[in-house]
């Protein structure tokens, strides 16, 4: 029960406990806020540093995208070249080929009618020989 004036006993409980409290403050709360509040800078350091990492890596990835986007253009318009010249050089082969096809062709004919023409007398006097053999087997007297 409480009395007034209160016994030296709740004065030197209230002056033990002023004394426990400083003394928890000093060698433990403070100390334990401290860490606390270093954790939560940390913590909000490597979040704020995550969030610059992120921003820098998706900068990196865009412009990743943007050369390699850059390369496959560059690449696409070479590849149209050398297939474009690949086909001009193709055009030419096969003209060129045409060409001396066409060139071997005519000589060959030329080469053929000039020999039907220089063995068509030798063959017609043969069939002229022929035939008269033949009718004079067949009736028998020449047909001179």
């Amino acid at each position: 029960m409480l009395t007034f004036p209160p016994d030296i006993s709740f004065v030197i409980q209230i002056v033990s406990f002023l004394v426990l409290w400083i003394g928890l403050k000093r060698l433990l709360f403070d100390p334990f806020l401290q860490v606390l509040e270093t954790r939560e800078a940390r913590t909000e350091g490597a979040g704020r540093e995550a969030t610059a990492m992120k921003a820098a890596a998706e900068q990196s990835a865009a412009e990743y995208d943007r050369r390699m986007n850059e390369v496959r253009h560059a690449l696409a318009a070479e590849a149209e070249a050398a297939r474009q010249g690949t086909q001009t050089e193709e055009r030419r082969v096969l003209s060129d080929a045409r060409d001396q096809s066409n060139t071997q062709l005519v000589q060959l004919r030329d080469n053929l009618r000039r020999q039907a023409e220089s063995v068509r007398p030798t063959l017609a006097a043969e069939a002229r020989t022929l035939a008269a053999q033949m009718f004079e087997r067949v009736v028998g007297r020449n047909a001179a």
